[in-house]
């Protein structure tokens, strides 16, 4: 059962949410400045589709696992751990850019470790994650998946691939797999962003996704 009409995907929802805020961040800064510095953690090329000023934007990719660099200028691709960004003095960036990465860096310590570098390293923010509250879940595309215990969690996962998971093929891919998520809900989200605005997106009336922003410039 797909409780997310067909005229509701993901793209969509991105692409609504990038116009919405991560656009009119990017064009503050670079009105003010003349260039805005991104770092898009978790992130790809292929996510910034969208229209972006003509010149003066660069956009840093940190993933935790190598990726190729892009033949686009505007990107770099660094591999590195958002949990510590050392390499990167405070306020080195002007904008951080997240989608769906916090709730897949480990427990609430780890969380709290990406928070901090997130706020450190610039002065205006942006952080969308899943909402526990849905009642999809939106890696498995099961139906409050989420909500189970691990126990049947494990047993489902195990029992075909869903969404995002391929078929877990022993016990330990399972955990492995079950463990990798921990979807937060609007409480830890405003307590890991303190001085942030946070924000939520509904379907079907319904909260989907949370967003925390901070924007020094707007």
């Amino acid at each position: 059962m797909n409780m997310i009409p067909r005229s509701f995907r993901r793209s969509q929802f991105r692409e609504e949410r990038f116009k919405t805020y991560v656009r009119p961040i990017i064009d503050a800064v670079v009105k003010k400045r003349g260039s805005c510095r991104i770092l898009d953690m978790g992130g790809d090329a292929d996510y910034w589709q969208f229209e972006l000023p003509a010149s003066g934007v660069e956009i840093s990719l940190l993933n935790i696992e190598a990726k190729q660099q892009s033949s686009d200028p505007r990107f770099h691709v660094i591999q590195g751990d958002a949990r510590d960004v050392g390499e990167f003095d405070d306020l080195s960036f002007d904008f951080v850019h997240s989608n769906s990465l916090i709730e897949h860096v480990g427990r609430w310590a780890d969380m709290k470790r990406v928070a901090a570098e997130i706020r450190r390293l610039a002065p205006n923010y942006y952080v969308q994650t899943p909402n526990f509250w849905f009642p999809l879940d939106p890696h498995s595309n099961a139906p409050i998946m989420h909500w189970l215990p691990q126990p049947l969690q494990r047993r489902l996962i195990s029992s075909k691939s869903r969404g995002f998971y391929a078929k877990a093929t022993s016990l330990d891919h399972a955990m492995q797999i079950v463990e990798g998520t921990s979807m937060l809900d609007r409480a830890q989200l405003a307590d890991l962003f303190p001085d942030a605005e946070i924000l939520t997106e509904n379907v079907l009336f319904l909260p989907k996704s949370l967003i925390a922003i901070r924007s020094s410039e707007t």
